[in-house]
């Protein structure tokens, strides 16, 4: 058991490894009074970190609000220049050997930061000797889920995952992320996603997309804007009401709840009481359903796991024109998975839709972090798009999984996703 008085973190862009060491030693080490918060100064030519540190705080001091032996604000160490080995010396002696309390125990987790600011910090701290004090070094193998030691090795017992947990909010506060939208008190469209459930058990997803009579999105486009859904009744194709629908796509009309029905029974459009529902249900018949059923089928099989299983999140930051939108969020403990689904059968599509949720689940997850792109292609375009993915992005197989149109299956989509999730990044 490591106990010490005072925990030292180095803030990098990514604070996560942060939170998941400090929450660790809070958690284990009841001797900790103090953690040592040291980041870069924001000054020419140098990106600044106070801003992680102090969303690290934030995030610390909502989860441990009656931790009188924590002090809040943490004491913050800022590194005037990271390159330069001088000058950190000297900010860390100054600013940090010399605060620390008498007869502390010091402990540096030399995980985050640069590789440089964490050599030299590491340094000051070792080579003091006019405080005497008790010293040990740690940093968090990311790839094992584990915190090591560097005298006695492997100090958590268990997988940190199993261990530390986040929630999604504070996973986004970390990085001054908030989120956009709300859970929306929509209708249930459970039974529609049954009539998928069952096209895809029964191998005929296809014809849901085929053009005599079933779904065509060409109908459903903005008539001013091509390419985009309509939003509005009146933004809809003027075609559409000499349209008629056929089955699948009009067994799926003919199950949702009546507000959303688009068709009568004979597959004549019906024009919709409001703009909203209008729109709603353009979105879940276009590709929606697709992340429904996601959703739903590892809803009901990751909980039993422990695993968290969120949908839609649509995401910005202060200052920002646009925002993101992750469609399935999956949180192992505090590992972020994160699911884009497309029904675009078109691979250049699918390919943005890859790069994308890579970049924002690393974004938001770190190096750790997995991606999940689930598609309506087959086998050979599905793994030709993984090997473009990695090639383009540098991930290893262990970060990115690419579904096609054969791995919707419930079985199937569960054992694919169940066993990335315990592959070895």
């Amino acid at each position: 058991m490591h106990t010490f008085t005072d925990l030292v973190l180095l803030i990098g862009t990514n604070p996560l490894p942060n939170y998941v060491v400090a929450e660790y030693f809070l958690k284990t080490n009841k001797e900790l009074r103090n953690i040592w918060l040291v980041h870069s100064e924001e000054v020419a030519r140098q990106v600044g970190t106070r801003a992680q540190a102090e969303h690290l705080e934030k995030v610390l001091k909502e989860r441990h609000p009656g931790n009188s032996k924590l002090p809040f604000p943490l004491p913050k160490v800022a590194l005037s220049n990271v390159s330069n080995a001088k000058e950190v010396l000297r900010d860390t002696n100054e600013k940090l050997i010399r605060r620390l309390p008498e007869n502390s125990r010091v402990h540096l987790n030399y995980t985050g930061g640069t590789k440089a600011m964490g050599t030299h910090v590491y340094r000051a701290i070792e080579q003091d000797t006019a405080r005497s004090l008790v010293k040990s070094f740690s940093y968090l193998d990311g790839r094992n889920f584990q915190i090591v030691g560097d005298k006695n090795g492997i100090i958590n017992e268990r997988d940190l995952r199993d261990e530390i947990s986040i929630s999604f909010i504070e996973l986004i506060t970390l990085h001054g992320f908030k989120r956009k939208n709300k859970d929306t008190d929509s209708k249930d469209f459970s039974d529609a996603i049954n009539v998928f459930k069952g096209l895809i058990d029964e191998g005929r997803l296809d014809e849901y997309y085929s053009e005599d009579g079933s779904y065509n999105r060409t109908h459903f486009e903005n008539k001013k804007k091509p390419g985009d859904l309509a939003k509005k009744a009146a933004e809809l194709k003027d075609e559409l009401k000499s349209y008629i629908a056929k089955d699948p796509f009009l067994s799926v009309i003919k199950i949702m709840p009546e507000d959303y029905q688009l068709f009568d029974a004979n597959g004549r459009f019906v024009d919709p009481s409001s703009n909203k529902l209008c729109e709603h249900a353009i979105k879940f018949l276009d590709g929606g359903w697709l992340e429904d059923y996601i959703h739903t089928i590892l809803l009901h099989e990751l909980s039993k796991s422990n695993i968290t299983v969120l949908k839609d999140w649509k995401i910005d930051k202060e200052a920002w024109t646009t925002d993101f939108q992750i469609d399935v969020i999956l949180l192992k403990g505090y590992q972020l998975i994160g699911i884009s689904c497309t029904t675009s059968q078109e691979k250049h599509l699918c390919k943005n839709k890859g790069f994308e949720i890579i970049h924002r689940t690393r974004q938001i997850g770190g190096d750790e972090a997995k991606a999940v792109l689930v598609t309506l292609l087959d086998d050979f375009q599905k793994k030709a798009l993984k090997e473009e993915l990695q090639l383009n992005t540098g991930i290893t197989s262990g970060n990115i999984l690419v579904l096609g149109k054969d791995d919707l299956k419930e079985g199937i989509l569960i054992k694919c996703v169940t066993d990335f999730i315990h592959q070895e990044v």
